[in-house]
């Protein structure tokens, strides 16, 4: 996979060469998404401080009132019909994953609040379905990931970088703007 950079009007109006992102291959389909490019989603490591006692639970507090609110940046990008399905199959698997893992804890709970001796192996054997299951989101987390493209905006905002692009796409970039700053100009 291959990083490009391009001007920000151009990744929001989707002004992009015809090749998908991911693919390489010709397309006249796109997918519009938002994602995160600056601020903060959450706290973090900073949930630590609930072990602090009130201190920690007031510094959570006045962390969380003074945190930078997270920046996002939309943008339309060339993405195949066929890759388009995949990351809907697979964003579909990782939720059948999320509710098998989920139910699978609340069964071993059950069980272990039971306490009989038969409920000890029905509790050994969920929790072991409940890792499998546990792996199988992770392994569809990843896939989505490949089917992803992730942006870096620089500190300018003029400038996007999209990671995680195809080779292809990335040259038909690199060759419009070599096209477009061999133009002269009126």
């Amino acid at each position: 996979m291959a990083n490009v950079t391009v001007f920000v009007d151009d990744a929001v109006l989707g002004d992009l060469p015809d090749v998908c992102v991911i693919d390489g291959i010709t397309t006249a389909d796109t997918l519009t998404f938002r994602q995160q490019v600056g601020g903060s989603a959450g706290l973090g490591v900073a949930w630590l401080l609930i072990l602090a006692g009130p201190l920690g639970w007031l510094g959570l507090a006045v962390i969380a009132l003074f945190r930078q609110s997270a920046e996002y940046l939309t943008v339309t990008l060339p993405y195949s019909e066929n890759v388009q399905l995949r990351r809907v199959q697979a964003e579909r698997a990782r939720l059948r994953a999320t509710v098998v893992v989920f139910v699978a804890f609340l069964l071993a709970i059950v069980a272990v609040v039971q306490g009989s001796s038969g409920y000890d192996l029905v509790a050994l054997g969920l929790a072991a379905f409940g890792a499998g299951a546990l792996i199988s989101l992770v392994m569809h987390a990843t896939r989505i990931h490949h089917l992803s493209v992730q942006l870096k905006l620089d500190a300018s905002r003029r400038w996007v970088t999209l990671c995680g692009v195809s080779p292809e796409f990335a040259l038909a970039v690199e060759r419009r703007a070599s096209r477009l700053s061999a133009q002269p100009t009126s």
